[in-house]
Formats: C-alpha cells, sequence, structure tokens
C-alpha cells in the first residue's frame, strides 16, 4: 500500500522561489538541522536498499524550533538571501548534494561535513533527518538567521569542477557529478 499526502498553501509571491540548482558565482552553502535528532537510517532509501527497515527512524525532536526555522528560512527567500536550496529528507545529505549539482555541467562542490558531529558517513551521508541545504547569495544569510536564533553549519562552497568533494571526520570522498547524473536519470 502507498499513502499519498497532499498539501496547499498561500504563496505571496510566485515569482520568489528557490530552485535546487547551485549557482556558480554564488555564496556559501549552509546546512540548516530542523530535526535536532540524531542521525537514524531506518526508514530510509539506504536502508531499503540493503532490504532493511531499521528500526529507529528521524523525527522532529522540537516542533516550535522547526516552525520558527521555517518562518525565518522563507523571510529569508523573501529579503534574497537564499540562490538555492534542496531539504535532505528525501535521500540523505549526498542524494541532497548530488541534485543540487546534477542540473548544470561542470558543476561541483567542496563541501566539509566534518562540524556536524558524526563521524559515521553513512549514518550522516543516508540518513533521512529534516533539514535544508541552502546555497547564501552572500555571507548576511548567517546573521539573518542567527537575528532569528536559527543556527546554520557553513559547510562548503561551490565549484566549477564537475565534481562533489566530500569530507567528514578525516575521510575523503569524491563523486563524479557527470556519471552519477546518468545514474539518477535512469
Amino acid at each position: 500500500g502507498t499513502v499519498i499526502i497532499s498539501a496547499a498553501g498561500h504563496c505571496d509571491d510566485i515569482y520568489s522561489i528557490v530552485e535546487p540548482v547551485l549557482k556558480k558565482d554564488g555564496g556559501a552553502l549552509y546546512y540548516l538541522n530542523l530535526s535536532q535528532d540524531s542521525y537514524q537510517l531506518g526508514g530510509s532509501s539506504f536502508a531499503q536498499t540493503r532490504n532493511r527497515v531499521g528500526e529507529k527512524a528521524p523525527t522532529i525532536q522540537d516542533a516550535s524550533l522547526f516552525a520558527k526555522a521555517f518562518d525565518a528560512v522563507q523571510a529569508a527567500i523573501k529579503s534574497d538571501l537564499i540562490l538555492a536550496g534542496h531539504d535532505i529528507s528525501a535521500g540523505g545529505l549526498l542524494t541532497c548534494l548530488l541534485e543540487l549539482c546534477f542540473a548544470d555541467v561542470g558543476l561541483g562542490a567542496v563541501v566539509d561535513l566534518t562540524a556536524l558531529g558524526e563521524k559515521d558517513s553513512v549514518k550522516l551521508l543516508f540518513a533521512e533527518n529534516s533539514g535544508l541545504i541552502m546555497q547564501a547569495k552572500d555571507e548576511r544569510l548567517e546573521s539573518f538567521m542567527a537575528e532569528r536564533g536559527i543556527s546554520l553549519t557553513k559547510i562548503g562552497a561551490v565549484t566549477a569542477e564537475g565534481a562533489l568533494k566530500l569530507q567528514n571526520a578525516g575521510e575523503d570522498y569524491t563523486f563524479d557529478v557527470a556519471s552519477l547524473r546518468d545514474v539518477w536519470y535512469e
């Protein structure tokens, strides 16, 4: 069985949008942790590829913080401070970062996830915790969010190299965007 949930919401300005496409001439990449939960693989696409369901799925630990963060992101979009963004909860952090690179040729990123505090790179890259990756227009996004009580973690920058280079807790990974784009399209 499949459950389909639909929702509708008011939109003030249909032209004020953020697309899931990194901009080569944009600012830094930021991680916004909306779940405030530990990284869990239960229910994830990764667990399913291993014929498992998992025992614990991530959840939202603080609903009021989630709502406050949502409002702050909407205000940042209206203030033209966010160039690109993508959710993490559908496929995990690795999928999110790759999808941000897929829409353009010769686009990649250099990302250091060590500050997120999870040493298990499999959990970090594939857990589907609620969160966002955002590309800032410039450095104003950090202070804008801090003024609203929302913590962001700067994780990297966009490159014109065509590779996603990840670092976490002393481990280094490089993913070729073009070849993974082909696999993703299939």
